[in-house]
């Protein structure tokens, strides 16, 4: 239900769009793709470790 939910606030974003907003926001959907392409909890947990530091 989660990623729904993203989509669905992004469609009906009502935000002001500016380059580091959609740079976060394409940063959280490669992190997304990343976590969903894991094969083992451990490499999940080293997808979060790499995109949790440039953020």
């Amino acid at each position: 239900m989660k990623p729904f939910a993203k989509v669905f606030a992004s469609m009906f974003d009502r935000q002001a769009h500016d380059d580091s907003v959609s740079a976060r926001r394409a940063l959280h959907r490669e992190w997304d793709r990343q976590r969903a392409n894991a094969l083992t909890p451990s490499d999940r947990a080293e997808i979060d470790a790499i995109f949790s530091r440039s953020l």
